[in-house]
């Protein structure tokens, strides 16, 4: 009695477990990383590392297997519906600061992509990217650029006019600035609402990231949730966030 009662319990447990496995093979979504600043100076700020731990962490990208994508390919694979392979990571870094030339350098030395989401205002400013370093990054690199808007609004507490203003003139500035197709927006502090993926799409962007914010866990090209990285992501810490399923469990921050 006592060895079938196990019996039962064991095999309980194995189908249980096989349901939860197809729950999270199902439930998976490509990470998307997040930095903002690569300065020793900076650690401890918003999704900022020192240029040493990043050195660090695309090393572990390389050495566990990963494939390090540019952000349109992934948009094109969830817009064509196509299969996502289980071993795809992004890297994006918002705002534009000079410092971004640091981890483009690592980048490099990698050979991966990457996209930096431009302030298209900011640009030239202190502590921010000017055209020439970008002009050089473009032409050199395999790193490409994005829309951050063009004064980092708020989208959600914008009006009408300034909405569509901030989303398509930075688009259109951007490539007039240095002669490419803009198709990718990142929100500044990861909100939106329903007009600004109206906007957004009308606009003609393949694709929209926003930090861990949604209406719902689920997947949404115009709204794709990223993942922040610290300088403590290292070790276990990377690999769950590069695990694909790191999302899951991870509370949904309302929108706006």
């Amino acid at each position: 009695m006592k060895k079938k009662r196990l019996l039962i319990s064991l095999v309980i447990l194995i189908i249980g477990g096989g349901f939860f496995w197809l729950w999270l093979y199902s439930n998976y979504s490509p990470p998307i990383f997040m930095y903002h600043a690569f300065d020793k100076e900076k650690v401890g700020t918003y999704a900022s590392v020192s240029p040493e731990t990043f050195s660090k962490q695309m090393a572990f990208i390389r050495k566990r297997g990963y494939k390090v994508i540019p952000l349109r390919e992934l948009c094109a694979l969830l817009k064509g519906k196509k299969e996502i392979p289980h071993n795809l990571v992004v890297i994006t870094a918002d705002d534009g600061y000079k410092d971004n030339l640091k981890a483009i350098e690592i980048l490099d030395e990698f050979g991966y992509p990457a996209i930096i989401f431009l302030v298209v205002n900011k640009i030239g400013e202190e502590d921010y990217l000017n055209r020439e370093d970008i002009r050089w990054f473009l032409e050199n690199t395999n790193v490409s650029i994005g829309s951050h808007t063009l004064n980092h609004a708020y989208l959600p507490e914008t009006d009408k006019q300034n909405l569509k203003t901030e989303i398509r003139n930075s688009k259109v500035d951007l490539e007039k600035m240095f002669s490419l197709s803009v198709d990718v927006i990142a929100y500044p502090v990861g909100g939106f609402d329903n007009r600004v993926l109206e906007e957004v799409e009308n606009a003609g962007y393949l694709c929209a990231c926003a930090t861990n914010r949604g209406f719902s866990s689920d997947l949404d090209i115009f709204a794709l949730r990223r993942i922040k990285i610290t300088e403590r992501d290292l070790g276990i810490r990377l690999w769950a966030k590069l695990s694909g399923f790191y999302n899951i469990f991870r509370k949904v921050k309302n929108p706006y």
